[in-house]
Protein backbone atom coordinates (compact mmCIF):
# COMPACT_ATOMS: atom_id res chain seq x y z
CA UNK A 1 0.00 0.00 0.00
CA UNK A 2 1.11 3.81 -0.82
CA UNK A 3 2.26 5.68 2.23
CA UNK A 4 -0.84 7.88 3.63
CA UNK A 5 0.00 11.35 3.06
CA UNK A 6 -0.18 13.32 6.50
CA UNK A 7 1.78 14.97 8.32
CA UNK A 8 -0.17 13.91 11.68
CA UNK A 9 2.30 12.42 14.58
CA UNK A 10 0.20 10.15 17.01
CA UNK A 11 2.75 10.59 19.40
CA UNK A 12 3.03 14.38 19.51
CA UNK A 13 -1.26 14.70 19.30
CA UNK A 14 -0.89 12.14 22.55
CA UNK A 15 1.39 13.58 24.13
CA UNK A 16 -0.51 17.42 24.70
CA UNK A 17 -3.04 14.51 26.04
CA UNK A 18 -0.45 12.90 28.53
CA UNK A 19 0.72 16.45 29.99
CA UNK A 20 -3.37 17.31 30.50
CA UNK A 21 -3.29 13.73 32.26
CA UNK A 22 0.28 14.58 34.09
CA UNK A 23 -0.55 17.84 35.84
CA UNK A 24 -4.18 16.38 37.41
CA UNK A 25 -2.74 13.43 38.71
CA UNK A 26 -5.64 13.85 41.71
CA UNK A 27 -8.42 14.51 39.29
CA UNK A 28 -7.50 11.68 37.09
CA UNK A 29 -6.88 9.09 39.66
CA UNK A 30 -2.91 8.43 38.88
CA UNK A 31 0.50 8.20 40.12
CA UNK A 32 3.03 9.27 38.16
CA UNK A 33 6.92 9.20 38.44
CA UNK A 34 9.73 9.04 36.63
CA UNK A 35 12.05 5.99 36.11
CA UNK A 36 15.70 6.12 37.10
CA UNK A 37 16.09 7.14 33.38
CA UNK A 38 14.04 9.76 33.01
CA UNK A 39 11.15 8.19 31.39
CA UNK A 40 7.62 9.01 32.52
CA UNK A 41 5.72 6.22 34.49
CA UNK A 42 2.00 7.07 35.43
CA UNK A 43 0.12 4.10 37.17
CA UNK A 44 -3.51 4.02 36.40
CA UNK A 45 -4.49 1.05 38.06
CA UNK A 46 -1.74 -1.07 40.43
CA UNK A 47 -1.57 1.50 42.98
CA UNK A 48 -3.54 4.33 42.00
CA UNK A 49 -7.29 4.17 41.93
CA UNK A 50 -7.94 4.90 37.96
CA UNK A 51 -11.37 5.76 37.20
CA UNK A 52 -13.35 6.20 34.22
CA UNK A 53 -12.12 9.70 33.96
CA UNK A 54 -8.62 8.15 33.66
CA UNK A 55 -10.17 5.36 31.29
CA UNK A 56 -11.14 8.09 29.23
CA UNK A 57 -8.04 9.94 28.55
CA UNK A 58 -5.97 7.16 27.90
CA UNK A 59 -8.72 5.76 25.25
CA UNK A 60 -8.05 9.55 23.44
CA UNK A 61 -4.03 8.59 24.02
CA UNK A 62 -4.26 5.36 22.56
CA UNK A 63 -6.15 6.39 19.87
CA UNK A 64 -2.74 8.79 19.32
CA UNK A 65 -4.90 12.21 19.94
CA UNK A 66 -7.09 11.23 16.70
CA UNK A 67 -10.25 10.10 18.40
CA UNK A 68 -12.44 11.72 20.69
CA UNK A 69 -13.90 9.38 23.40
CA UNK A 70 -16.91 9.92 25.77
CA UNK A 71 -18.62 7.69 28.54
CA UNK A 72 -22.39 6.92 28.73
CA UNK A 73 -24.44 5.12 29.63
CA UNK A 74 -26.59 2.32 27.69
CA UNK A 75 -29.39 -0.14 27.51
CA UNK A 76 -28.70 -3.42 27.18
CA UNK A 77 -31.64 -5.61 27.31
CA UNK A 78 -32.51 -4.61 31.12
CA UNK A 79 -29.48 -3.61 31.96
CA UNK A 80 -28.40 -0.13 31.73
CA UNK A 81 -23.97 -0.27 32.12
CA UNK A 82 -21.52 2.18 31.51
CA UNK A 83 -20.48 2.50 27.90
CA UNK A 84 -17.85 3.96 25.76
CA UNK A 85 -18.18 5.64 22.71
CA UNK A 86 -15.27 6.71 20.13
CA UNK A 87 -15.46 8.56 17.36
CA UNK A 88 -12.29 9.31 14.87
CA UNK A 89 -11.76 11.39 11.07
CA UNK A 90 -8.95 8.71 10.78
CA UNK A 91 -9.90 5.06 11.53
CA UNK A 92 -7.04 3.61 9.87
CA UNK A 93 -4.13 5.81 11.92
CA UNK A 94 -6.14 5.97 15.29
CA UNK A 95 -6.88 2.44 15.46
CA UNK A 96 -4.73 0.10 13.62
CA UNK A 97 -2.09 2.57 13.64
CA UNK A 98 -2.12 3.67 17.51
CA UNK A 99 -4.54 1.94 19.44
CA UNK A 100 -4.15 -1.44 18.53
CA UNK A 101 -2.73 -3.90 21.02
CA UNK A 102 -0.09 -5.27 19.07
CA UNK A 103 3.06 -4.91 20.57
CA UNK A 104 4.03 -8.12 22.79
CA UNK A 105 6.56 -6.93 25.01
CA UNK A 106 8.89 -9.29 27.17
CA UNK A 107 11.77 -9.26 28.96
CA UNK A 108 12.74 -11.39 31.42
CA UNK A 109 9.80 -12.74 33.31
CA UNK A 110 8.34 -9.48 32.71
CA UNK A 111 5.59 -9.70 29.62
CA UNK A 112 3.00 -7.18 28.71
CA UNK A 113 0.89 -6.42 25.86
CA UNK A 114 1.67 -2.85 24.62
CA UNK A 115 -0.94 -0.19 22.74
CA UNK A 116 -1.32 3.09 21.96
CA UNK A 117 1.11 5.82 19.72
CA UNK A 118 4.40 4.34 20.54
CA UNK A 119 3.49 1.79 18.23
CA UNK A 120 3.60 3.73 14.85
CA UNK A 121 7.45 4.49 15.76
CA UNK A 122 8.64 1.33 16.18
CA UNK A 123 6.24 -0.43 14.01
CA UNK A 124 5.03 -3.43 15.64
CA UNK A 125 4.19 -5.19 14.31
CA UNK A 126 5.45 -4.26 11.00
CA UNK A 127 2.90 -5.51 9.15
CA UNK A 128 0.04 -3.37 9.96
CA UNK A 129 1.98 -0.41 9.04
CA UNK A 130 2.86 -1.75 5.70
CA UNK A 131 -0.90 -2.49 4.99
CA UNK A 132 -1.72 0.86 5.74
CA UNK A 133 0.94 3.36 5.01
CA UNK A 134 1.83 5.06 8.25
CA UNK A 135 4.87 5.94 10.12
CA UNK A 136 5.31 8.19 12.84
CA UNK A 137 8.50 9.57 13.01
CA UNK A 138 8.31 11.87 16.31
CA UNK A 139 11.15 12.67 19.16
CA UNK A 140 8.71 11.42 21.96
CA UNK A 141 6.90 8.24 22.19
CA UNK A 142 3.83 7.01 24.70
CA UNK A 143 3.25 3.13 25.25
CA UNK A 144 0.40 2.10 27.11
CA UNK A 145 0.83 -1.17 29.14
CA UNK A 146 -1.75 -3.94 29.69
CA UNK A 147 -0.03 -5.15 33.02
CA UNK A 148 -0.02 -5.05 36.74
CA UNK A 149 3.36 -4.80 37.45
CA UNK A 150 6.16 -1.89 37.11
CA UNK A 151 8.12 -2.55 34.33
CA UNK A 152 11.94 -3.15 34.89
CA UNK A 153 14.65 -0.52 33.92
CA UNK A 154 16.02 -2.90 31.01
CA UNK A 155 12.63 -2.66 29.52
CA UNK A 156 11.81 0.78 29.50
CA UNK A 157 15.26 1.37 27.92
CA UNK A 158 14.52 -1.24 24.85
CA UNK A 159 11.16 0.19 24.46
CA UNK A 160 13.15 3.74 23.68
CA UNK A 161 15.35 1.74 21.75
CA UNK A 162 13.01 0.74 19.34
CA UNK A 163 11.17 4.12 19.63
CA UNK A 164 14.22 6.13 18.66
CA UNK A 165 14.16 8.34 21.67
CA UNK A 166 15.99 9.63 24.53
CA UNK A 167 14.52 7.44 27.80
CA UNK A 168 13.42 10.90 29.04
CA UNK A 169 11.04 11.97 26.00
CA UNK A 170 9.16 8.10 26.79
CA UNK A 171 6.09 7.84 28.41
CA UNK A 172 4.56 4.59 30.03
CA UNK A 173 0.96 4.55 30.92
CA UNK A 174 0.77 0.94 33.15
CA UNK A 175 -3.66 0.22 32.83
CA UNK A 176 -4.02 -3.13 34.82
CA UNK A 177 -6.95 -4.73 33.51
CA UNK A 178 -8.46 -5.57 36.94
CA UNK A 179 -8.74 -1.75 38.00
CA UNK A 180 -11.39 0.93 36.14
CA UNK A 181 -9.10 2.48 33.80
CA UNK A 182 -8.04 -0.44 32.00
CA UNK A 183 -10.55 -2.33 30.34
CA UNK A 184 -11.86 1.10 28.90
CA UNK A 185 -9.39 1.34 26.54
CA UNK A 186 -9.65 -2.46 25.57
CA UNK A 187 -13.52 -2.08 25.40
CA UNK A 188 -13.20 1.34 23.06
CA UNK A 189 -11.23 -1.23 20.51
CA UNK A 190 -14.45 -2.13 19.01
CA UNK A 191 -14.14 0.27 16.23
CA UNK A 192 -11.26 -1.66 15.12
CA UNK A 193 -12.44 -4.81 13.28
CA UNK A 194 -14.32 -2.17 10.56
CA UNK A 195 -11.21 -0.16 10.44
CA UNK A 196 -9.25 -3.22 9.63
CA UNK A 197 -11.66 -4.08 6.56
CA UNK A 198 -10.74 -0.73 4.64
Amino acid sequence: MHALKTSLSVNRLAWRLLEKLCENPDYYGVKVEKAKNGAIIVDAGIKAKGGFQAGKIITEICMGGCGKARIGCRQYGELELPTIFVYTDHPAIATLGSQFAGWNIKEGDYTAIGSGPARAIAQKPKEIYEKIGYRDESDKAIVVLETDKHPPETLIERVARDCKVQAENLAIILTPTASVAGPTPTESRAALPGANNH
